[in-house]
């Protein structure tokens, strides 16, 4: 993309940032480099904590720019649109339409891979790559580019073509794990979220389709943009519909399940302490979030009884890439919860707390 179009956008979307202190901001920058990515992203985002991780893991700068995901009241009672559903915002998102993704995500299956299930211009993160011009919108497709542009020798995807395969087989894994699902919905007889969580999904759906009918309404006169949104209604209907039907909730639970066995066995057949390779790998940082993730949703039950992944777990939360940019970052972001906190980390861990 041009540059001069594409730094236009950037600049346009970051206005889409109310407090300017979390727009703009140079993470692992020393100054003495011109810094290549700009990353749209939000603390809470299980996707932008894949894209986060591997950044700190490869110990890349780039310009944070951390966006609200979810709507809010302000004092009088009124409506205060997600960050990330403004207008700006997302005619940079669909920019990345550019780069091969097909479609616009207009239906609702508990999952948030734009490979699978279309793009979402209203979600993050979003990469842009001022060195190429390009605007890259799929989390694992991020993280891979990412990988690719530095050092190859402390790569985290191998290069041996076995390994590789291995390592892509478990990213598509993770990416295809219902999270947004788990997230959003109650379980019939077993909603293990925190209360607060729960609470705060009760109207979730409501405010995000009250939001952009307004922003629908107030862009009227730009397509691009309103076909966003109108997917993005199609889509999060479709999530209001299941969010408490009991045969969906059941099914996205089993799915986790099932991948979580097969990790289970894939970490039995694997001849290194690592899932696929002898060194860490993006395959160790994606199920890093996603374990972590589980586990603040109260769902480390679903591998209770398969040791090598509790094991596992233990192994790759234990990396600061992913204490710093997982961990923290839940519980800084997230209504508390009692599987992942300071005290229950610190005991899994082994490690002694002051006081």
């Amino acid at each position: 993309m041009d540059h001069v179009r594409l730094n236009s956008l950037v600049s346009n979307a970051r206005a889409c940032i109310a407090d300017r202190k979390r727009a703009g901001v140079m993470r692992f920058f020393d100054g003495t480099e011109k810094v290549r990515f700009v990353l749209f992203h939000a603390a809470m985002s299980f996707c932008s904590q894949k894209v986060r991780a591997t950044l700190s893991q490869r110990g890349i700068a780039y310009e944070s720019n951390e966006m609200l995901i979810l709507a809010s009241r302000d004092r009088n009672g009124n409506l205060v649109p997600a960050e990330n559903y403004g207008a700006e915002y997302v005619r940079l998102r669909r920019s990345g339409q550019l780069s091969g993704v097909a479609g616009l995500a207009d239906s609702y299956s508990g999952i948030s891979s734009v490979s699978l299930c279309g793009l979402d211009a209203c979600a993050v993160p979003t990469l842009v790559d001022l060195k190429t011009g390009e605007v890259i919108v799929d989390s694992l497709r991020i993280c891979v580019h990412i990988d690719s542009t530095v050092d190859a020798s402390e790569s985290l995807i191998p290069i041996f073509d076995q390994d590789r395969q291995r390592v892509y087989r478990q990213l598509e894994a993770v990416d295809a794990t219902p999270h947004p699902g788990l997230l959003y919905g109650f379980h019939p007889y077993e909603d293990r979220r925190p209360q607060v969580l729960r609470d705060a999904m009760k109207m979730v759906y409501d405010e995000k389709l009250e939001t952009l009918a307004a922003l629908t309404a107030r862009h009227s006169a730009d397509p691009g943009v309103v076909e966003a949104y109108q997917a993005k209604i199609s889509k999060e209907s479709a999530g209001r519909a299941v969010q408490r039907d009991a045969v969906f909730q059941e099914a996205i639970r089993k799915a986790t399940r099932e991948r979580l066995v097969q990790l289970n066995l894939d970490l039995q057949q694997s001849t290194t302490d690592w899932l696929c390779s002898n060194s860490l790998s993006l395959a160790d940082i994606f199920w890093a979030v996603s374990l972590v993730r589980l586990r603040y949703l109260g769902l480390a039950v679903l591998w209770e009884d398969l040791p090598l992944v509790e094991a596992y777990y233990r192994m790759v939360t234990s990396l600061q890439s992913v204490r710093e940019e997982v961990i923290k970052a839940t519980m800084a972001s997230m209504p508390p919860s009692a599987y992942l906190s300071p005290e229950t980390e610190a005991r899994s861990f082994g490690f002694v707390t002051n006081g």
